[in-house]
């Protein structure tokens, strides 16, 4: 079974998909134009990341089970346009508390992305990612969704 964490925004939002089971394998990331959210439901429907791969950041599997996908919202910028979208799609979704999800994605960068030569002698806290990481956010919201913490309604 897989979750799906989302990091609205006005203009982008952070995506990422991972195991259901604990959060911690990561599956598919992205960082999408807020218009293009219909290609999400598109790649859930058609059982593929296909629709998304031209905004894909991370990617550990090409194809993913969507039965039963857990969709985990963060209760930031943009929450009303995408709950809107799930809610006339149908999609049943958790909203979730992304208080410092931007920290948690920092750390997951480089979780996923380990420094290496000088780098890895700098403090963690000091370390910038060279890159958004509103993809990790989403999968922050995710994991955090998965843990139950910061769940504040259950939608569909």
């Amino acid at each position: 079974m897989t979750a799906c964490g989302i990091d609205p925004g006005r203009e982008k939002f952070g995506l990422a998909f991972a195991d259901a089971a604990t959060g911690d394998s990561l599956i598919f990331s992205a960082i999408v134009p807020a218009g293009e959210f219909d290609s999400v439901t598109e790649c859930m429907v058609c059982g593929s990341f296909a629709p998304l791969e031209r905004w894909m950041i991370e990617k550990n599997a090409a194809r993913c089970d969507f039965a039963a996908c857990r969709v985990f919202v963060g209760d930031g910028t943009g929450l009303i346009f995408f709950s809107r979208k799930l809610d006339e799609k149908n999609i049943i979704y958790n909203i979730i508390d992304e208080r410092h999800t931007t920290l948690e994605a920092r750390k997951l960068y480089w979780r996923v992305n380990p420094p290496r030569g000088l780098w890895r002698l700098l403090p963690l806290s000091l370390r910038v990612p060279p890159r958004p990481v509103d993809d990790l956010a989403a999968w922050a919201i995710l994991k955090r969704g998965l843990c139950d913490e910061g769940a504040v309604k259950v939608s569909g």
